[in-house]
């Protein structure tokens, strides 16, 4: 009986000595909780689900990010928005490949571009502020800023198109 009283004064000791971790709190609040049948979209649908289609003809096909709509601070008549054209013509890619071909690998060619536009609602003018140009394989082969010099929108064309858009986002912000 002396040895089993020993051994548990024993064992209470070793298991007082053992020092016990609190579980971490996760970065996670549990208010942040979502409910889906369906699974998580993965980077590239999330890229692809990123654009809205709204043009095209032969030279590529145009769309929009609408989350990238956004009233001017210093004048609200002006409405930024960035667009993307996917080239489809081989015409069009065959001298942009030309273009580019230092920067290009071996198999890779001009894919799409990116450009910046800026209208102004009131005067029904429009700029390019800014172009992107970018490789099947994602690499950026330009990237040029410039003072845009606006124009008027030219009708049934794509920059009509973005007016539109533009316009409308203005009316409801």
């Amino acid at each position: 009986m002396k040895k089993r009283v020993m051994l548990l004064v024993l064992c209470c000791c070793l298991l007082s000595a053992i020092s016990v971790q609190a579980e971490t709190p996760s970065a996670k609040s549990p208010m942040d909780w979502e409910i889906s049948v369906q699974p998580k979209p993965d980077e590239q649908e999330a890229e692809r689900n990123r654009w809205s289609g709204v043009f095209a003809n032969d030279i590529g096909i145009y769309a929009f990010d609408q989350k990238s709509l956004h009233l001017d601070e210093a004048d609200k008549n002006i409405v930024h928005v960035l667009t993307k054209t996917i080239f489809t013509d081989p015409k069009i890619i065959g001298s942009l490949n030309e273009k580019y071909k230092e920067k290009l690998a071996a198999e890779d060619e001009v894919s799409y571009s990116e450009m910046q536009m800026v209208f102004q609602i009131k005067q029904k003018t429009y700029a390019v502020i800014g172009t992107k140009v970018f490789s099947r394989e994602g690499k950026l082969l330009e990237d040029r800023q410039q003072t845009g010099k606006f124009a008027p929108v030219p009708v049934k064309t794509f920059a009509e198109s973005m007016y539109i858009i533009a316009k409308n986002y203005h009316l409801n912000n």
